[in-house]
């Protein structure tokens, strides 16, 4: 298959309309057929324009979403640009097998998550659950945050442990909030997405532990927070940038997630003697 990181550049934009051009553009020379979810600025939101890919069929299958905005001022290479590379390779090979599946490609994740919210007030489709990329392009360690859907039918393939094993992955405790939070008020498992280096990971446990309170975050939550090497890739940070983003990293996310979308479906327990 091609580099996945071959239309990172193009993605990789500053100006919002660029961006958004790029987006199409690419979907439309990958023939991947989407539809325009949109809504105008008012009193109670923002303006949001949603690009969705949505599979023939009524029986619910898995959503994959990633933001296509960026924080003002950055190219958001991998906030999140690369989510997005991937999520448009992914598409293709998907259909290329019969695998269903949804895509949203979602606005407005740096400004109060206007697109999520589009997506979740005008939707009329059950999922069997939600996964959200966000951060998918520098690291070596694979952080799924399952909110404790472990267990759950649909979530089980991507928390498999040999399989989290397999890719270098592991389940956290916590995630920084992203479009995520939009979709856990419905039934479906929602699965929180990110790549980040191993080290990283631990402080996500010491800041899981934390909790929120109801004064908010402790200094030392925040404290670890600018700790972690991967803040430097978001929000306009200065590994945030095309030359950081590791093709390898990806990659691995790629891989991951092909692994568990196209896992052969547990066998049902039987109970009784034969």
């Amino acid at each position: 298959m091609a580099f996945l990181d071959e239309h990172l550049t193009e993605l990789a934009q500053s100006d919002p309309a660029a961006r958004r051009q790029a987006l199409e553009h690419l979907l439309t020379a990958e023939g991947l057929a989407f539809t325009v979810q949109e809504c105008e600025a008012d009193e109670k939101r923002k303006a949001a324009r949603n690009y969705l890919l949505t599979p023939a069929g009524d029986a619910p299958c898995p959503l994959l979403c990633a933001h296509y905005d960026a924080h003002a001022g950055s190219v958001g290479a991998n906030d999140n640009a690369a989510a997005l590379c991937i999520l448009v390779a992914l598409a293709k090979t998907l259909r290329s097998r019969g695998v269903r599946a949804a895509f949203a490609f979602l606005d407005g994740e740096e400004c109060g998550h206007s697109g999520a919210k589009l997506y979740e007030a005008e939707r009329t489709v059950e999922h069997s659950l939600v996964i959200n990329l966000d951060m998918c392009g520098y690291g070596d360690t694979l952080a799924v945050y399952a909110r404790g859907s472990e267990k759950r039918p649909a979530a089980r393939p991507f928390c498999d442990k040999a399989r989290l094993a397999a890719h270098n992955g592991r389940l956290v405790k916590y995630l920084p909030e992203g479009d995520d939070v939009c979709f856990s008020t419905r039934r479906q498992p929602v699965l929180s997405l990110a790549v980040m280096p191993r080290w990283d990971t631990k402080y996500l446990d010491a800041m899981a532990a934390q909790g929120s309170g109801l004064l908010g975050r402790t200094p030392e939550f925040k404290l670890m927070m600018g700790q972690m090497e991967v803040i430097s890739t978001m929000h306009g940070g200065f590994r945030d940038a095309v030359k950081w983003v590791q093709p390898e990293a990806m990659q691995q996310v790629y891989d991951y997630l092909l692994d568990a979308l196209t896992a052969p479906s547990a066998p049902t327990k039987r109970f009784g003697l034969f």
